[in-house]
């Protein structure tokens, strides 16, 4: 019997060219909301294929059950995980599911020889840390692990709590 390497998928991510376009889509005809939008996120440092770079995003997350549903738009010209994707032409398909971790080092290990390629490292504001991976032979999507501070737990419950018996007011919520 094989243990599966990641735990569950919290989160489908959405890459988009025009978020307010796909909000409309996902509130109005998804029926899914409220989202929680960030206009410019950034992050503490970010490596792309190895490189720095430091990408900026608007960013909308909402829950549909108890899963995620994260829109995530390139807001600057920096190379990034979103831009190359939206270059190939996937506007609108899932980009990435997210996955988290307690430890990051020990979930390195755990995968190292087993032929995943990271394409993207962010280091977060104040702590915390995500990898965007891929398996050997896969392209897209790939898999966002995230080892978070509690402040994004607690931002993810908030999101969660207000999904449940949304009467689709007040769709799209700035942060």
């Amino acid at each position: 019997m094989t243990t599966p390497i990641f735990g569950p998928v919290i989160q489908h991510a959405f890459a988009v060219r025009d978020m307010d376009a796909a909000l409309t889509y996902w509130t109005e005809v998804m029926g899914v909301g409220p989202f929680y939008r960030v206009n410019e996120a950034s992050y503490q440092s970010a490596l792309y294929r190895g490189a720095p770079s430091q990408p900026k995003y608007s960013v909308a997350l909402a829950y549909w059950g108890d899963t995620q549903i994260e829109l995530v738009m390139p807001t600057a010209d920096e190379p990034s995980i979103y831009k190359e994707f939206l270059e190939e032409g996937h506007h609108g398909l899932m980009h990435h599911m997210c996955v988290t971790v307690d430890d990051m080092d020990a979930f390195r290990s755990r995968i190292e020889g087993r032929g995943f390629e990271a394409l993207a490292a962010l280091k977060l504001e104040p702590k915390g840390e995500v990898l965007y991976l891929r398996g050997k032979g896969q392209k897209w999507p790939l898999i966002e692990v995230g080892q978070f501070p509690q402040t994004i737990y607690d931002f993810f419950d908030l999101a969660k709590s207000a999904s449940v018996n949304w009467d689709g007011s007040d769709p799209v919520r700035s942060l």
